[in-house]
Formats: structure tokens, sequence, C-alpha cells
């Protein structure tokens, strides 16, 4: 009797354990039997379009460097960096001493002019000699000249653009500046095109003739790859050069939003919400027999909400795109209607 109690006592405790193990299991298998709802979409084959977005930069031969025509101070304030029309003005030079001399000159011209007239009437009233009116009337043309002269000067010193363009400029309002010294640059309409830079893989899958969305600052158009560079000593990266469409309102200087589309062959399209990371992995999951299984595939392009991509799938069968989170390997799902 003692032998039998002692046997209870100590095989009890391992009895509760296996009778926990098995209400555990059974809940397990309860649970994994339980199907998921899920949403799907069918795998199809299409040609990969990658889109690449770029920044380009509008170029011209019409280039010109304007120049300080005299030794002076730049005068402010400076228009803003950005398209100009013709004929605007750029800047003013303010040589020293100028605007000095030509208001003395303009006083000296208003004195002369007086004195002239002072001596016409002297004249007239007999006091003094045709001579004096004579010397008046030369003093008073020589003081007019001399004004002439400065205002020309002064026309001189001030730059005006002599196209349209864009403008940059390379001194700062206020600053002095020797006769010859670079004041800024203005690109023109001479023949433009626009320049990009992109990496040597996406150049090495870029054509001549290839499309090329371009969108400006108030327009857009289509302008299409001229030709593509064959080093990579820019950084790194290799020059693309783009035609711009032929009633484009870019100007020289402007940067350029594009977008390349290129196809990359045919491959499985899908949702970009069927497509998941599990560790390294990239993941779709395909109902089959009712089940979720995960495909391991590699994605060749992806845009607008779509991707394509390389693996293990057939066409027709259904890609699960959501609760993606929730599964693994063998999860029993049900396809949920849309």
């Amino acid at each position: 009797m003692i032998l039998a109690t002692r046997f209870y006592r100590v095989t009890l405790p391992y009895c509760f354990r296996i009778f926990s193990g098995v209400l555990l299991l059974l809940s397990v298998q309860s649970a994994w039997g339980a199907a998921i709802p899920v949403r799907t979409a069918p795998v199809r084959v299409s040609a990969a379009i990658q889109q690449s977005a770029l920044l380009a930069r509008v170029e011209s031969h019409g280039a010109a460097t304007l120049t300080a025509p005299v030794t002076g101070r730049v005068l402010g304030p400076l228009l803003p960096d950005g398209p100009v029309a013709a004929a605007t003005i750029i800047a003013r030079i303010a040589a020293p001493g100028l605007q000095s001399s030509i208001q003395t000159a303009q006083k000296q011209i208003a004195f002369s002019q007086g004195q002239y007239l002072r001596d016409q009437k002297l004249y007239q009233d007999g006091v003094i000699a045709q001579q004096n009116v004579a010397a008046s009337r030369l003093t008073l043309a020589e003081a007019q000249s001399h004004l002439r002269i400065l205002q020309a000067q002064a026309a001189q010193q001030t730059l005006s653009a002599p196209f349209a363009g864009s403008l940059h400029y390379l001194v700062p309002a206020g600053a002095v500046v020797n006769s010859g010294t670079a004041i800024a640059t203005l690109d023109g309409r001479g023949k433009p095109w626009a320049q990009a830079y992109v990496t040597p893989s996406l150049a090495r899958n870029l054509r001549p003739g290839s499309t090329v969305v371009l969108h400006g600052a108030d327009w857009h158009g289509l302008g299409h790859v001229r030709s593509i560079g064959q080093s990579a000593r820019h950084l790194g990266l290799v020059s693309v050069y783009i035609d711009l469409p032929a009633q484009s309102q870019a100007l020289p200087g402007e940067w350029l939003q594009a977008k390349v589309q290129q196809v990359q062959g045919h491959a499985f399209q899908i949702p970009t919400a069927a497509v998941v990371m599990h560790a390294a992995q990239i993941e779709v999951f395909v109902i089959r027999k009712g089940k979720a299984m995960a495909v391991p595939v590699h994605i060749v392009a992806s845009q607008a909400g779509q991707s394509w991509v390389q693996g293990a799938l057939q066409t027709g069968e259904q890609v699960i795109i959501s609760a993606n989170d929730r599964l693994i390997s063998g999860t029993p799902v049900q396809e949920r209607q849309p």
C-alpha cells in the first residue's frame, strides 16, 4: 500500500504534463486548421518596364560672358538668377568719381547758359561787344559737349542681355571690379540640349532614340536620347545627352526632371503588394492546394504599383496580396472575393 502511494506521487506530475501537452497540440492543430482569408491577384507575363528618374541640365552653344567695361563698383540690386529677356539690364558699373563729374558738368551747363543769356541781353543794350557773346556761346557748347561725353561713359557702364537666356551672376552687388572682369554668364537658346549623368548600370541599358519624359518649370514634353557617354570619369557617372522637343521652352541653365523607361525583357507581372521580405529573402505567396506556398523571386523592375519578377511561378496562378505578414509556407488560406 505504501509502495503504491509513492508511485502515484512520483508519476502524477508527469501525467499532468503529458495531458497539458496533448491539449496544447490539439489547440495548435485546431488553430492551424483555420484558414486565413486572403485577397489574390493573377500572375501574368508582360514586358518588364523600369522607369528611372533623372535630373538633366539644359545646355547650349549660344552662351556669352558679360564683362565690366570700366573699373568701378557693381551697383545693386541685381536680378535673380534665371531666365531673362533680350535687352534686359543686367548690371551697372559705377566708375569712381563719374557721377560727381556728371553733376558738376550739369551745374557748369546751367551757369554757362545763364551767362550766355546775360551777355545776349547786354549786347542788345549795347553794353558789350558781339565778341563777348560769341565767347559765352562757345563756353556753353563746350560744357554741353563735356556732359555728353560723361553720359556716354555712364551708358557704357550698363550691361544688357544681348539675347534671351538664363542668367547667372559671378560677382555680388557692391563688388569693386576692374575693367574686363566677368560679371555674369548668359546661356542662350542656340541649339539647346539636356545633359544628365547616370550610373554605369543604367547607361548600359539605355539606347539612342529612347524616349525621355521631360518636365520643366512651366512646360513638359518628350525628348529622345541622342548619345551615351563611353566613360564614367564624372564622379563615376556616365553622361547622357538628350534632344529636346522642337518647340521646347527650356532655357540653357535650367534644370529638368527626366524620366526614362527601359524594357528589361519579359517577366512575371504581379502587384507590388504581393512581394514580401522574409529575412534576406524576397518572396511571394501563391495558393496551391488551399495553402500558401512561399516562392523566392528576384525583382526585375517596379513602377506604378506593379512589379516584374523572376522565379518559379506559373502564368495564371494566384499570388496573395493581403495578410502576407501572417503567412508561412503551408498555412491554410481561403481566397476572399474582392
